[in-house]
C-alpha cells in the first residue's frame, strides 16, 4: 500500500520530472515532503504566479512536462496567470494543487466556506485549462494522473491541473491494482501534400511563416530542411522567434521592416504551427497580404479563423507535415524573389533603431549577443522591451527566446528565467522597470539560488508601450504613468538588499562592461538607462510599405 501523496510524487519522477516550483501551505505539505524525499528538487518561490511562469519556461526548453504546486484558497488563485499563460501559449505544465478536507466540499448546505481556505479552482479554471479535476477518489490517482499527462503532452499542449485535498493524500491505495488511463489511438491527419507542392510549384514569391508550433512539436531540424531544399525565406511570429537560425526576421504590429514586407507582397504562405493572431495580422486583410494561405495546425479552431482566406488549411503536426514534404522530390525558382529580398534586407535594417536615443536598447540588446554562448536562454517581459528584444535578436544554435505571448503577462521574464536556468547553462531576463515590479519578490528567489541569471532592466521610468498609447490616442493623458504615478525603484539598491552584482549601463562606452558581466555564472542585476521618450520604431501602419 501506498499514499496518494507518494504515488504522485513516483508518477512525476516516472515522466523524469526532476524540479517542481512552488509555494507551500497546509494543504499541500503531504505532496511536497513525499517528492522531495524522492529526489525531486523543489524550488520555492516567493509567489505562486511566479512558480507557474517558472514551471512554464522550464517545460519550453526541456521539451517535457512542467510542474508547479500550490496549496488551497489563495494559493492556488495566485497560480492562474501561471495558468493562463501555459494554456494560451500551448506548454504542457502540470499543476498540482492542496484543497480542504472532502467533509467540507462534500458538505452540500449552499455556504460559501465551510473549510479554511476552501475554494473550486476546478470551476475557476475550467476555461484556463486543457483539463482541470478534483481528486475525490484515492482510487482514481492513477488514472486521472495518465489523463492529465496525456492531454497536456499530446495534440496541441497547454496546462492541466489536478486537485488533491488533504485527506486524500494521505489514503492508501494499492498502485498495482489501480485503474489507468487508455491513450486514444492516434489520429490519422491528411496533410495534402501534392496539393502543397502544387500550389509552391506555381508560386513566384512563396514565404515560410513559422509559429510557435515548430518548437512545441521539436520541428526545427525539419524547418532548415525545406528551408535548404526550396530556398524558401522564413518569417517568424513573436512566439516562433527561436525557430529558425537564418531567419528574416519577426512579423506583426512591431516586426522587422523585411519580414512585414515579404508577407505584405507574397503571393504564396506556407504558415506552420502559428494561430495568426491579430497581433500578426492587423485588422485590415489587404494591410497584411492578399496571397494563398496554406495553413498547418494542430488544434483545428485555429483553421479558418481569421478574415484571412485559407487556400487549403490542414489539421496536423507541423513535424510531420514537414517530414512528409521532406520526402518529396520537387523544385522552385524564386531566384527574382530572393534578390528582392535581399534588397530590402539592406534598405530596411536600421528601421528598428532610434539612433537619436542616447542608448539605442536594439543597438544594445545586439552588442549582448555577441556574449551570450550555445544553450543560452533569453527571456523577455511583455511592452517595449519585447518589442526591441525580438526586433533585434538572430538567435543561433539552441539559443531559445522565450515570450509570454498569447497572455501577455507582465512579470514572466525574471520568473521564466530563474525556471530556465534550472536546464541552460545562461538565462538573460530582459524586463522593463514595470514588468520587473510584477514579480519583484523573485529577486529573493535569485539571490538565494545564486542562478546563472543576468537581468537586464531597460529603465526609463515609464510604461512605454502604453505612453506611446497615450500619446496617440488619449491627448497624451498619462493617467497612471507620469512621476507622481509610476517609478522605477532604485537598482542598485535593490541588488544590494538582495545580494546581487550590480552594473549601469547608460551609453555605448559602457558596453564593455558586459565582459565581466558574462565572465562569470554570478546572478546580476543590469541597469539599462533609457531616455523617458526612447522610441519603440517600426510599427507596420506607420509606414507605406506597400509602396516599396
Amino acid at each position: 500500500m501506498i499514499t496518494v501523496a507518494k504515488y504522485i510524487a513516483k508518477f512525476l519522477i516516472s515522466k523524469d520530472v526532476k524540479h517542481i516550483f512552488g509555494f507551500q501551505g497546509s494543504a499541500m505539505l503531504k505532496i511536497l515532503d513525499e517528492a522531495a524525499s524522492l529526489g525531486i528538487n523543489y524550488i520555492q518561490n516567493f509567489n505562486e504566479q511566479a512558480s507557474g511562469f517558472a514551471a512554464d519556461a522550464y517545460a519550453r526548453v526541456n521539451k517535457k512536462l512542467g510542474v508547479a504546486i500550490a496549496t488551497s484558497g489563495p494559493g492556488a488563485v495566485n497560480l492562474i496567470g501561471g495558468i493562463a499563460n501555459a494554456y494560451q501559449d500551448s506548454i504542457p505544465v502540470l499543476f498540482i494543487t492542496g484543497q480542504d478536507y472532502l467533509t467540507s466540499l462534500k458538505n452540500d448546505n449552499g455556504a460559501r466556506q465551510n473549510g479554511f481556505q476552501d475554494l473550486d479552482i476546478v470551476s475557476a479554471v475550467k476555461n484556463l485549462t486543457k483539463y482541470a479535476v478534483l481528486l475525490d477518489d484515492p482510487n482514481n490517482v492513477k488514472y486521472e494522473l495518465e489523463k492529465a499527462y496525456y492531454l497536456a503532452t499530446n495534440g496541441r499542449c497547454g496546462s492541466v491541473l489536478i486537485d488533491v485535498p488533504i485527506d486524500v493524500q494521505f489514503m492508501e491505495v494499492d498502485e498495482n491494482n489501480l485503474k489507468g488511463f487508455e491513450i486514444p489511438k492516434k489520429e490519422e491527419f491528411d496533410y495534402k501534400i501534392n496539393d502543397v507542392i502544387k500550389l509552391l510549384k506555381n508560386s513566384k514569391r512563396p514565404v515560410i511563416l513559422a509559429g510557435g508550433g515548430i518548437q512545441t512539436s521539436c520541428a526545427k531540424e525539419e524547418l532548415k530542411e525545406l528551408n535548404l531544399k526550396t530556398k524558401i525565406p522564413v518569417v517568424t511570429t513573436l512566439m516562433g522567434g527561436d525557430c529558425f537560425e537564418d531567419k528574416l526576421g519577426f512579423s506583426g504590429l512591431h516586426g522587422n521592416s523585411v519580414s512585414n514586407l515579404a508577407i505584405l507582397k507574397a503571393d504564396l504562405i506556407l504558415a506552420l504551427g502559428t494561430r495568426l493572431s491579430i497581433k500578426q495580422t492587423g485588422k485590415i486583410k489587404e494591410n497584411y497580404t492578399n496571397a494563398n494561405i496554406v495553413h498547418v495546425d494542430i488544434d483545428k479552431t485555429e483553421l479558418k479563423r481569421t478574415f484571412l482566406n485559407e487556400t487549403l488549411s490542414i489539421k496536423g503536426d507541423v513535424k510531420e507535415f514537414l517530414n512528409k514534404i521532406n520526402k518529396e522530390n520537387f523544385s522552385i525558382n524564386i531566384e527574382n524573389w530572393l534578390s528582392l529580398i535581399e534588397e530590402w534586407k539592406n534598405k530596411f535594417e536600421d528601421t528598428i533603431c532610434d539612433k537619436n536615443s542616447k542608448l539605442d536598447p536594439v543597438i544594445f540588446l545586439r552588442e549582448i549577443t555577441k556574449y551570450i554562448k550555445d544553450d543560452t536562454v533569453i527571456t523577455t517581459d511583455v511592452g517595449a522591451n519585447q518589442m526591441w528584444t525580438n526586433q533585434a535578436l538572430r538567435l543561433k544554435n539552441n539559443q531559445r527566446l522565450l515570450n509570454s505571448g498569447g497572455f501577455g503577462a507582465m512579470g514572466y521574464s525574471l520568473p521564466a528565467a530563474i525556471g530556465a536556468s534550472y536546464v541552460a547553462p545562461l538565462c538573460v531576463s530582459i524586463t522593463g522597470d514595470g514588468g520587473l515590479q510584477m514579480n519583484l519578490q523573485e529577486l529573493n528567489t535569485l539571490s538565494l539560488r545564486r542562478n546563472n541569471v543576468k537581468c537586464f532592466v531597460f529603465n526609463n521610468n515609464n510604461l512605454a508601450l502604453m505612453r506611446d498609447c497615450q500619446k496617440r490616442y488619449y491627448n497624451s493623458h498619462f493617467w497612471g504613468n507620469n512621476e507622481k504615478e509610476f517609478t522605477c525603484p532604485d537598482i542598485k539598491k535593490l541588488a544590494d538588499t538582495f545580494n546581487l552584482k550590480y552594473e549601469k549601463i547608460e551609453d555605448k562606452d559602457d558596453f564593455s562592461k558586459l565582459k565581466d558581466i558574462f565572465s562569470n555564472n554570478e546572478p546580476y542585476l543590469i541597469d539599462v538607462i533609457l531616455d523617458k521618450d526612447t522610441k519603440l520604431l517600426n510599427r507596420y501602419d506607420d509606414k507605406a510599405l506597400k509602396n516599396e
